[in-house]
């Protein structure tokens, strides 16, 4: 996969949310996989080349997150009795560090050297 392949594709993100979506979200999904693609590839330069099976589940995730964050920038809402705080300062597209580490290569084993006494 060339470095700047989408890490994950608008089926993949449409597969995980009950929401339909219309043209202009599906054009704004391919954006946002498009950014949170160089996000990853940024934040874990050693991706490995297939990446993990999880990735596009992290990817979609982040979109998904930042569809549901108000598009004004606000942190919180408020409409009626009924209010939202975003979980993240920054709103937006992010990664979480649980998100990073299930892109990360597998740390190898520990070799374990000994050493043997005789007396």
């Amino acid at each position: 996969m060339a470095s700047s392949s989408p890490l994950a594709t608008v089926t993949d993100v449409q597969a995980r949310t009950d929401a339909q979506l219309s043209p202009e979200q599906e054009a704004r999904v391919a954006v946002l996989i498009a950014d949170a693609s160089a996000l990853a590839r940024q934040r874990v330069p050693d991706l490995p080349d297939p990446p993990p099976a999880t990735t596009p589940g992290v990817i979609c995730t982040a979109v998904l997150r930042a569809l549901a964050s108000p598009a004004d920038g606000n942190t919180s809402e408020t409409v009626g009795g009924h209010s939202r705080t975003a979980a993240h300062a920054g709103g937006g597209l992010y990664l979480t560090d649980d998100e990073l580490d299930l892109l990360r290569p597998p740390v190898p084993a520990p070799r374990a050297t000994f050493t043997i006494w005789t007396v």
